[in-house]
């Protein structure tokens, strides 16, 4: 068991740690635990988010009671910085600005003079020397198609905690701006029977692709001697990628044809999310029904009624905003719809739980912009959600605006993958179909055909066996990912799977450095 504390002023901050959590080692294996647990045995491992001065000496005794791990997000309290040798230090000045990026013009990125860096230790946990900006924007104030959230220092959950840095042998990342060592990032320290990581910051990286290294720490960190406990993977079994793409039918539906075509010659699966005013013409069916045919009932989502910002700014609207879209869809294709994209990825909690009022199973959406509780490492259950209702963030929006002017257009796009590829982690991108109105920057369709062949033609290069999803069938994978369960046997783990599951891919186990298939016949030693 994987316990999770947090005081009544964290719970914010606590419940989103959870849910992340949870989305990595199944909701049976990660619980909220009181202060007083601590002086107890039912945890051996603990995770502390934003831990109170107060509870320094009841975790530093909780450590040494017994062989364990110990994850820190957030302050450090003044009995553990003493513990590890953290040395408090100012805030660098102006860092509120350094955090900010820039918009991005057209065929460029910006990035923050703030970034973190990490060090060479992060090999102990399967990390690279990564260099990640605070902000960073691909396209005007909105896009980050590297796909991970934002870092601020603006006190709030998102933001870095405490300046202060650690002894050089622990530091696993530190900040870093404008070319100057700033204050430490996140920490690693070990003794012969216990383990400390710390993130600076009440949320830890669960908004990025760094939460590979939490996972890595949990499920195989020194796994003679300490706990470790079984990850649940991303990227199902027998496939070393998961890849899902799809178009945002903000306006046209018909003219994602010659893409469709394009990816019908490629073999790769092809899905539409569809705004359902598009439907009122009865020229725009044509495709649904071909590509229902072609593809399966999983390769239509929604994109909602209206495409409202903020589906429409509030759970009423949003509720209205869901059932009238589904209701159209049904009506026009003659299949349920499941699952929904959020309009300009906007996912405020008041339409998540409106979209699974109005019987939806999932949604995806996430953006840099805004909502960042919806910036998800890892595709799953959700903080404050019913457990049968996923989630999955995808960021990457591959446009014409964002080929790049100088060097490779498309190197950015490499690197997401090969960031989601490295870190395991389910790959998903986005166009859209062109309209009178705009064509998202691509000159022509042919010159937008060949960039989405190239990228296709990299995963396949870069990854020896990829799993090319649909939108829904990846969530489908996420629902029975989540349904999925690992329970304590006496000394061994088991896996409860569930029942039913529309799912054909089953999830890969990774525990004491070894990755096997999530068969419930089989014990987890």
């Amino acid at each position: 068991m994987i316990g999770v504390v947090f005081s009544h002023t964290s719970a914010d901050a606590g419940h989103h740690v959870l849910a992340a959590i949870r989305r990595s080692v199944s909701t049976a294996q990660a619980a909220q635990l009181s202060r007083a647990s601590l002086r107890s045995t039912a945890a051996d491992i603990v995770v502390a988010v934003d831990a109170p001065d107060t509870w320094g000496t009841d975790l530093v005794d909780w450590l040494r009671a017994a062989p364990r791990k110990l994850v820190l997000f957030g302050r450090l309290p003044s009995a553990l910085a003493e513990l590890l040798g953290f040395v408090p230090d100012e805030w660098p000045v102006g860092l509120s600005v350094r955090s900010r990026s820039e918009a991005a013009p057209a065929g460029e990125s910006r990035e923050s003079r703030a970034s973190v860096q990490y060090t060479g230790l992060a090999d102990a946990l399967g990390g690279k020397c990564w260099s990640r900006p605070f902000e960073r924007f691909d396209f005007a104030d909105e896009w980050n198609n590297l796909g991970y959230g934002r870092i601020r220092h603006d006190g709030s959950i998102w933001a870095v905690a405490q300046a202060g840095h650690v002894p050089a042998h622990a530091e696993l990342a530190r900040v870093q701006c404008d070319g100057e060592l700033c204050f430490s990032y996140a920490a690693l320290w070990d003794d012969a029977a216990h383990s400390v990581l710390w993130f600076n910051r009440a949320v830890g990286p669960s908004d990025s692709f760094e939460w590979r290294v939490v996972e890595n720490y949990l499920s195989g960190h020194r796994p003679t001697s300490l706990p470790c406990q079984p990850v649940v993977g991303e990227i199902p079994w027998g496939y070393d990628a998961a890849i899902t793409s799809r178009l945002d039918c903000d306006e046209g539906v018909e003219s994602a044809r010659p893409l469709w075509e394009a990816y019908q010659r490629m073999g790769v699966p092809f899905s539409l999310a569809v705004h359902t005013q598009n439907l009122h013409r009865a020229d725009q069916h044509r495709i649904l029904w071909e590509l229902l045919v072609d593809q399966g009932q999983g390769a239509v989502l929604s994109h909602t009624a209206t495409h409202a910002p903020d589906w429409g700014g509030s759970y009423a609207a949003a509720l209205d905003e869901a059932t009238r879209s589904a209701q159209m869809l049904q009506t026009v294709t003659g299949n349920p719809v499941r699952f929904a994209v959020s309009p300009f990825h906007q996912t405020p909690p008041y339409a998540l739980q409106a979209l699974s009022d109005a019987g939806y199973e999932g949604c995806i959406g996430g953006i840099i912009r805004n909502d960042p509780e919806f910036v998800l490492a890892r595709g799953g259950v959700l903080a404050g959600m019913p457990d049968d209702f996923v989630g999955h963030s995808q960021q990457c929006m591959l446009h014409g605006d964002c080929m790049l002017d100088a060097g490779d257009p498309l190197a950015v796009y490499r690197r997401a993958f090969d960031l989601a590829y490295d870190t395991r982690t389910l790959f998903g991108y986005l166009d859209h179909p062109f309209s009178p109105r705009y064509q998202y920057g691509w000159l022509d369709e042919a010159s937008r055909v060949v960039a989405h062949e190239q990228l296709v033609g990299h995963i396949r290069q870069r990854a020896p066996n990829p799993l090319f999803l649909t939108a829904a069938g990846a969530l489908e994978f996420l629902a029975r990912k989540a349904a999925t369960q690992i329970v304590r046997d006496g000394e061994v783990f088991r896996i409860r799977a569930p029942e039913s599951t529309r799912s054909p891919y089953v999830p890969t186990i990774e525990f004491r450095g070894v990755r096997t298939v999530a068969d419930p016949r089989e014990a987890l030693i």
